[in-house]
């Protein structure tokens, strides 16, 4: 005699998404047990990642240092996002074990990733990063003192970041925009309390010193949070963190392999105009949501 399968409880129709996490499996306890469990998942997928890419850099024959692992800064380029993404595996077996939910309850109401908002969210996205550049090159202090790298070094660079970032820009959307945000809701309900924890720990990971940057971030995470509430999704958040970091990435590349660390001093100028376009892309989005028919709740 074969027994039945357990499904997943039902969840309700219009639900909006930070109440996701919020289905008839849901308990008290699950979130405490999902920081858990993400926590171990996240640094286990590390630590393979990370293994991994030793492995493949001594096969293709890379410099790396005994102790620290990779000297190469090319690699540390990418082995610095690439160990990131593991974030995103950890997050989606985490909310399918621990909360008893499908993992796509993370991307959207829909239950999957909506690519054709996505692809149309980037599109606005690719134009916020054409106008923080342009603003660059009319202050033109930007790549005062640059030298150039030469075009081997810069396609490889680009070619890497295309191929790694956005997984790890992802994995950092699903994981605060997504799993936290809809955790903290699935106690309280509303989605606020927990946006700005999750917007100060998306500040804090980055590591950033300078007051002005953690001001930038704050808002950038803020408005990622409002945007995925208001349009039902992470489309949005994915789709502008990928292209900030990867077109980041190909700026920084005009002048070698980008550094990965966090240190430095900024001036309001170079901060404003990132705070700008933030802005105005949420603003834009939420609008071209709205006029779209986008959903916003569970059908």
């Amino acid at each position: 005699m074969s027994m039945p399968l357990q499904r997943e409880p039902a969840i309700a129709a219009g639900t909006p998404y930070h109440l996701l996490a919020r289905t008839p499996a849901h308990r008290w306890w699950r979130p405490l047990v999902g920081v858990l469990l993400v926590t171990a998942l996240s640094v286990l997928f590390a630590v393979l990642l990370y293994g991994a890419a030793l492995g493949f850099a001594a096969v293709v024959g890379a410099r790396t240092d005994p102790e620290l692992g990779f000297a190469d800064p090319l690699w540390m380029f990418v082995v610095g996002f690439v160990t990131v993404a593991g974030l995103l595996p950890a997050v989606l077996l985490t909310a399918r074990i621990v909360q008893r939910r499908p993992a796509g309850t993370l991307s959207s109401v829909q239950g999957r990733l909506r690519w054709r908002w996505m692809l149309e969210c980037a599109r606005w996205a690719v134009l916020c990063q054409v106008l923080v550049l342009a603003v660059g090159l009319v202050r033109g202090d930007q790549w005062a003192g640059a030298t150039w790298p030469g075009w081997r070094t810069y396609l490889t660079v680009l070619a890497l970041a295309v191929l790694v970032v956005p997984f790890q820009a992802a994995a950092e959307e699903y994981l605060f925009r997504g799993w936290f945000l809809q955790a903290f809701a699935s106690w309280i309900r509303t989605p606020w309390p927990g946006a700005v924890v999750a917007s100060i720990m998306f500040v804090a990971l980055h590591d950033y010193s300078d007051p002005l940057v953690i001001v930038d971030l704050f808002v950038f995470a803020m408005a990622l949070c409002w945007l995925s509430i208001r349009t039902g999704g992470l489309e949005a958040a994915v789709a502008l963190h990928v292209v900030n970091n990867v077109a980041s990435a190909a700026f920084e590349a005009t002048r070698g392999v980008p550094n990965l660390d966090q240190s430095g001093a900024y001036s309001l100028w170079e901060v404003l105009p990132t705070i700008a376009v933030t802005l105005a892309y949420a603003w834009w989005i939420d609008r071209r949501a709205a006029r779209s028919g986008i959903a916003t709740t569970t059908a």
